[in-house]
């Protein structure tokens, strides 16, 4: 086999290696530099050889022009690329027997379409594991104490929640109805559904204590249409773990509405409370 068809056949296979690191590490380097990278480290390959010296420095080699000597983008590099180099060599190992007899060429694109295949694959099942985990990390069980009232909620937070009181700055969550009914009193449910949106400021359906309690928030919905929304001044949140540890001070919003939240989640917490987990 020709030394310019080796060169270009492990360029390939480093390139299709290195641009899946590249993408599944973040390490947002451009395909120019990636495509040097392969190219030096294939033509080390031809030149000289595959003895295992030769290859561990051509390795070093093809991390350090690609990711540069930072040791956190070394690291996470060399080690995903290590992974990314078994599992497609894996499979083209596997595949072999099938075109031994095959011309040059078209093992060439075999090759390139069994490792890029495969790596796609790979970076897929990555990607939803590593959701699933965050998705695991932003489910939090927490109590809600507002007044003598006290209740345990599942709460999700939600990176896109940033909404805040406008005149404090302090975070809103939100709460859904249905997981705090049983331990709202009476008369804090019924002011509830006789407050009047389009008279919002106007509170003397809530008892005294609650009223010291409540702020109007006005919200914009998804049809840019602006509207108000009762939110309520909580004495602590606590998300509950090896200890209790309280979040941030700010309000919650009671949906009344019985829409489903993520994660069937009692509570969506703000984006902030990420800063306490």
């Amino acid at each position: 086999m020709y030394g310019e068809v080796l060169i270009l056949m492990n360029t390939l296979f480093n390139y299709v290696i290195l641009s899946f690191t590249n993408s599944i590490c973040y390490l947002q380097q451009s395909k120019r530099r990636l495509l040097i990278s392969a190219f030096l480290a294939g033509i080390w390959i031809v030149i000289f050889g595959h003895h295992f010296l030769m290859m561990v420095i051509a390795f070093i080699l093809m991390i350090t022009v690609a990711f540069g000597w930072q040791i956190r983008n070394w690291w996470k590099g060399a080690l995903m690329c290590f992974v990314a180099a078994l599992f497609a060599g894996g499979l083209f190992t596997a595949f072999e027997p099938l075109w031994i007899n095959t011309s040059v060429f078209t093992l060439l694109i075999i090759s390139g379409i069994i490792a890029t295949a495969g790596l796609l694959l790979l970076k897929n099942r990555l990607l939803v594991a590593r959701e699933d985990n965050l998705q695991q990390r932003l489910v939090q069980l927490c109590d809600l104490q507002l007044g003598e009232i006290t209740v345990s909620l599942k709460c999700f937070i939600d990176t896109g929640n940033t909404t805040v009181e406008p005149l404090s700055g302090k975070p809103v969550h939100f709460v859904r109805y249905k997981a705090i009914e049983h331990s709202l009193p009476d008369n804090l449910k019924m002011a509830l559904f006789q407050w009047d949106v389009s008279d919002p400021y106007d509170l003397k359906m809530f008892p005294e204590y609650f009223q010291k309690k409540v702020a109007v928030i006005p919200i914009t919905t998804v049809q840019e249409k602006k509207t108000y929304s009762l939110a309520f001044r909580y004495d602590k949140w606590l998300i509950k773990d090896e200890e209790n540890r309280p979040i941030s001070p700010g309000f919650f919003i009671i949906s009344i509405q019985n829409t489903p939240f993520p994660q069937e989640a009692d509570a969506i917490l703000h984006f902030t409370a990420l800063y306490h987990i």
